[in-house]
């Protein structure tokens, strides 16, 4: 809409630039030349989780507040989304001059209604202590937040990580659990999940490494196939062994096996004899109902499996057109979260669970800043389990 006034005019074919076109729609609204429209048209805008919204949005809002009464709301010390060429507006210079403050929640409902008052008083008084810039000593706490500490040793952290979730999770056994691990290394979240039986990944929306795994999928077949889908399982599924299972058709179909082949392997074998989509649906099943393995990225393993049906039928068969049809869905569409679920502080940020565990909050070189903690600690309404290098954080 008004694209001359706005100056910018979106190209259909094109994906859109999202900071581009806030941009031209954040000065159309600063213009005032719509304001009589706005005004017509709506009678009050509300804006929640204001802290995320960056500076092109700011504008935008700013804008939409002299045509019509405009309230926000949000917390400055929950502010982890400030990256990439959009950066967030600075919350005292320039969010609260347009947006004068009217009050601040400072009772801890959620914690409280969970029987958890000493916890919510915790939170409470370190979120203070945090934005003041100081912090937190995790050895100072009350029954509910427990602190473990890391040694040198990675695979006795790794396994005290494991063990902890566990004895969470046993002692609790109806309540939820979210694990918070590296926010820049989804891999080392990945291997957490495929190490602890019962732990699912929550997903980024863009879903980037499952459209790159179907884009190697798209239009091939045979044993092309049969190798882009054990690529593709080894990220989501454990005791894939793909050149083992290879090995295993070659013998097959050479007549030189001494046993008969298991169900993957026979799904295996109608994929390399010129399968296409269909066969790889099947035999990504297949290797799914293996009791020697276990899907540990259930929601990446479901969309390429829909995916793939999808594109068995659809005009042109594109398996690349097919997952990024579901990857916009799925923006929409909202998530289904695991009792027990790995993921990172923005993925999880806005969810919330009985329990959290923080496995490794000052990690060097990407040790969590004051917001990055804060967002991490108020994740658990009942209990909050930290592992750490030192007590005092960040």
């Amino acid at each position: 809409m008004f694209p001359e006034r706005a100056g910018y005019l979106h190209d259909p074919e094109n994906a859109p630039n999202y900071t581009a076109v806030q941009n031209a729609v954040g000065g159309l609204c600063a213009s005032g030349a719509i304001n009589s429209e706005i005004a017509a048209t709506y009678s009050r805008v509300l804006v929640d989780e204001y802290q995320d919204c960056s500076v092109s949005q700011h504008l935008i809002t700013s804008g939409l507040a002299n045509a019509i009464p405009t309230v926000v709301f949000g917390d400055p010390m929950q502010a982890i989304f400030g990256f990439g060429g959009d950066p967030l507006p600075d919350w005292t210079t320039q969010v609260v001059p347009t947006f004068p403050e009217l009050g601040r929640l400072d009772i801890p409902w959620r914690w409280n209604n969970a029987g958890a008052n000493d916890l919510g008083a915790w939170l409470l008084a370190s979120r203070g202590a945090l934005e003041a810039g100081h912090t937190i000593d995790l050895r100072t706490l009350p029954s509910r937040v427990a602190w473990h500490p890391l040694g040198a040793d990675q695979n006795a952290n790794a396994a005290a990580q494991i063990a902890l979730q566990y004895d969470v999770a046993k002692t609790n056994p109806h309540e939820t659990i979210l694990i918070i691990g590296d926010s820049m290394q989804a891999a080392s979240r990945h291997n957490f999940a495929s190490r602890a039986k019962g732990v699912g990944v929550v997903e980024p929306v863009d879903l980037r490494d499952v459209v790159g795994d179907a884009n190697q999928m798209d239009g091939k077949s045979g044993q092309e196939l049969l190798d882009a889908c054990i690529g593709f399982l080894i990220k989501v599924m454990t005791n894939v062994y793909g050149d083992k299972l290879n090995g295993r058709v070659q013998s097959i179909l050479g007549n030189r096996n001494r046993t008969p082949p298991n169900a993957p392997e026979v799904a295996a074998i109608s994929l390399v004899q010129g399968g296409g989509y269909l066969e790889a649906v099947q035999f990504l099943k297949a290797m799914a109902g293996d009791r020697d393995r276990r899907v540990y990225r259930q929601s990446a393993f479901n969309i390429m499996v829909q995916a793939l049906q999808i594109a068995m039928t659809a005009p042109g068969g594109s398996l690349s057109a097919a997952i990024a049809g579901l990857r916009e869905q799925r923006r929409h569409a909202g998530r289904v979260i695991p009792p027990k679920a790995v993921g990172s502080t923005l993925l999880l940020k806005g969810l919330e669970a009985d329990h959290v565990v923080i496995l490794d909050a000052d990690r060097p070189g990407n040790a969590m800043s004051k917001e990055h903690l804060y967002v991490a600690l108020t994740r658990g309404a009942r209990s909050v389990s930290v592992f750490s290098r030192s007590p005092t954080l960040p």
